[in-house]
């Protein structure tokens, strides 16, 4: 009987450790979604080439490339919700090609930030370890899904299928913007791997502490 007092309670003592770091890299998921580099872009200019070299700066490709985050993009089109919401309805009307795939992609987005706060609070309230990683699996297959989503925007617009003109309503930028610049990459960058391997983490350390748990569990004694 000691013994087996012993193991249960070895098992127990565990679990504060077991669900501390679940629900820390629960938590990280969001915050790495939304205040990470999330996207990368590269932008060809033949024009402004052409300037940098007729001003002798020979090194100047013409590429412009950055970084955007979640935040940014929050930060850019907040003004304009109740505001101008024709102009941003007539923008996604500009890129209807886009717009399944934009759907997909905040659904899967939105998505993995409900299945990690989930995972915070099972592990604050709950000493379940199979319902964390199901759901863990749940948040890789959902980044997953991002990244699917992601191609498909990606590759009308990297395709020349929807270029950088598109994006603005004024007709001279329209006409003439196709000619001095066009999108050469975009992808997924910081922000999205530091999600997909936070959710990768969680399955793997919620599949372990079960696997020690069920070898330290006390056979039963056969009389």
């Amino acid at each position: 009987m000691a013994k087996e007092k012993q193991k249960k309670q070895g098992i127990a003592s565990k679990d504060p450790l077991y669900r501390i770091i679940m629900a820390i890299l629960a938590l990280c998921v969001p915050i790495a979604g939304y205040f990470s580099n999330y996207f990368y872009y590269l932008v060809n200019s033949s024009v402004f080439k052409l300037l940098a070299q007729l001003k002798g700066d020979t090194a100047d490709t013409g590429d412009t490339y950055d970084f955007v985050s979640l935040r940014e993009i929050v930060q850019l089109l907040a003004p304009n919700f109740g505001k101008e919401s024709t102009d941003l309805s007539g923008l996604l009307d500009s890129v209807s090609e886009l717009k399944p795939a934009l759907i997909s992609f905040a659904v899967f987005f939105v998505l993995a930030i409900v299945l990690a706060l989930v995972i915070f609070f099972f592990s604050c309230f709950s000493k379940k370890k199979l319902a964390p990683l199901c759901i863990s699996v749940g948040g890789v297959l959902a980044m997953i899904g991002i990244r699917v989503s992601f191609h498909y925007i990606s590759a009308p617009i990297l395709d020349g299928t929807v270029s950088l003109s598109n994006f603005f309503e004024n007709p001279i930028i329209t006409a003439v913007l196709p000619f001095i610049a066009q999108v050469a990459e975009l992808r997924l960058t910081t922000g999205y791997f530091l999600m997909l391997f936070l959710f990768i983490a969680m399955a793997l350390w919620a599949g372990a502490n079960m696997i020690i748990a069920l070898g330290d569990k006390p056979q039963k004694v056969q009389k």
